[in-house]
């Protein structure tokens, strides 16, 4: 498979599986019980408004069941790519004489009669490895143990993962709102957002947010009720001297047209007015972004996610075309390749592109120390994985042993 259609494959599968993450946090978020969590904050009991919160791993049965079913395309897909290469191998074979088995010894010769010429031996009865190879059609198998226990634990560790980081990211910022003096009221929106009056749905909170992305909304509202003309302007950002906006700078993702009430409120208290953005305002702009930082949330969870269920399912399709064809582990060599541009690259990833290792299960040692299978592999941790855009090539020799 090459890595054109690696990479095919993955932005193939990308897309149902972020869906699969959204429903989920959309679950999360309508599963709240605001007011028991309103009563709970105005009691100062943090458990009791992480209860009501709701949160738990049930909300993510269809993205567990969206992993599973790209892990399963993509070994079915790999397999029908390991069959056509099995079978060109010994095309090729037969073909070229510099890529067949050793030549048999020359055939011994017998007479004929008592005194009549010499001719060779008959040929030995043909072998399993016999030039051709036989066709093999390898099919993934996702009852296998092995693939079952692969994608059966990866995708319970990451459940597992949301559900403990929207616990304690739940717990960090009702800390954080009583710290500054917040009233219940406040902080409850704050991680629940509001209703939607046209949707009826919850928009807005730290629901379903990273710990950091939550950071970056707290930091937001912070800013714009501060009162402080240059903390107000970081939300914007940074201009040149001709008034552009210089890219990279600011709340990258904030809704851009909140921006001219911003200006007009940053000049307002340059004047001495005071800060004309009301709380709800505020409560509405933090909103907008806090949904903008999901949906790319949920981009980056599809992109690295689906790339780690690839490369696990190439993996285990490889395992068990050895499984199949009775070929050892050494028969493959795996090559780290980075497919992604210069910028923004990992040095470690860059460092890695070319090196190969002997053996399925032989480990790839980056530079940092971490020890992988593959690339994407999740025994890298998010250092290694997130947005990656690297791969691994599985190159069996199918003359293993013959």
């Amino acid at each position: 498979m090459m890595d054109d259609d690696l990479l095919d494959l993955i932005a193939k599968l990308e897309p149902a599986l972020a869906i699969a993450f959204l429903a989920a946090i959309a679950s999360l978020r309508a599963g709240i019980n605001y007011p028991l969590l309103l009563t709970a904050l105005r009691n100062g009991d943090i458990d009791g408004a992480i209860y009501a919160l709701n949160i738990d791993r049930g909300a993510f049965g269809a993205y567990v069941i969206e992993r599973q079913s790209a892990f399963a395309q993509a070994g079915a897909t790999i397999s029908e790519a390991l069959t056509k290469d099995r079978i060109a191998f010994f095309k090729r074979r037969d073909r070229e004489p510099s890529i067949r088995s050793p030549a048999l010894p020359p055939a011994e010769l017998e007479p004929v009669g008592p005194s009549g010429p010499l001719t060779p031996a008959p040929p030995a009865p043909p072998t399993l490895t016999a030039p051709g190879g036989g066709e093999l059609h390898f099919r993934f198998d996702m009852t296998n143990p092995r693939a079952e226990a692969r994608i059966r634990t990866e995708a319970a560790a990451r459940v597992t993962g949301y559900v403990d980081e929207q616990i304690e990211t739940a717990r960090r910022v009702i800390a954080d709102g009583f710290a500054r003096g917040d009233g219940p009221q406040n902080i409850a929106t704050d991680i629940a957002g509001r209703i939607n009056p046209i949707s009826g749905r919850r928009q807005g909170g730290i629901v379903g947010l990273s710990d950091p992305q939550a950071g970056y909304v707290d930091s937001m509202r912070a800013r714009l009720l501060s009162g402080d003309p240059d903390e107000m302007a970081k939300v914007l950002g940074s201009f040149d001297k001709d008034g552009k906006w210089k890219p990279g700078t600011g709340m990258t993702l904030r809704d851009r047209r909140y921006d001219g009430a911003i200006k007009r409120a940053i000049a307002a208290i340059a004047k001495g007015k005071p800060n004309p953005l009301t709380r709800d305002k505020i409560d509405e702009m933090t909103a907008k972004y806090a949904d903008r930082l999901l949906a790319r949330r949920a981009e980056d969870v599809a992109r690295t996610e689906t790339a780690q269920g690839v490369m696990m399912a190439r993996a285990e399709a490889t395992a068990q075309a050895l499984d199949r064809d009775a070929l050892d582990d050494q028969a493959v060599e795996k090559t780290w390749r980075h497919l992604g541009g210069i910028d923004d690259a990992r040095d470690t990833h860059l460092a890695m592109h070319g090196r190969s290792v002997t053996g399925l299960t032989m480990p790839f040692i980056l530079p940092d120390g971490s020890v992988m299978q593959h690339a994407h592999d999740p025994a890298g941790g998010a250092k290694n994985n997130v947005n990656c855009r690297c791969g691994t090539d599985f190159i069996i020799d199918w003359s293993w042993g013959l």
